[in-house]
């Protein structure tokens, strides 16, 4: 919300605080950026980190939930996510999506990715 307020848009922003599970079904809106949890510090530990691995709903039925708000998705996800996997969220929708894939720096060091959905040409 603070942000919000710094950038002068937050009488453009609606913010919903609750459980995402139960509010999807009543929601609709422009934009759904998803921020799941990775598991704690393990995912640090694998080579590449699977979307079935996020906690406590995987990353395939998240992404299918948000669908059912808007095709516009943003997914902020460990750096050594699988690309693959990420890619095949946005060929496997009906119709498939665009995606455009963010390195996330912080000090010099990647940090994690957001992976960007939509309807719309980049």
């Amino acid at each position: 919300m603070n942000n919000a307020m710094v950038y002068g848009v937050a009488n453009r922003v609606d913010f919903v605080i609750g459980d995402f599970i139960q509010l999807a079904p009543s929601l609709k809106g422009d934009v759904v950026f998803l921020s799941p949890p990775w598991g704690g510090p393990m995912y640090r530990d694998v080579e590449s980190y699977k979307l079935d691995m996020l906690q406590p709903r995987d990353g395939y039925s998240l992404f299918q939930i948000a669908q059912s708000i808007t095709p516009n998705i943003i997914m902020f996800l460990p750096r050594n996510v699988d690309l693959a996997q990420v890619e095949e969220l946005a060929w496997l929708s009906s119709p498939p999506l665009t995606l455009e894939i963010e390195e996330n720096f912080v000090g010099g060091r990647m940090k994690a990715v957001t992976a960007y959905f939509s309807c719309n040409a980049v």
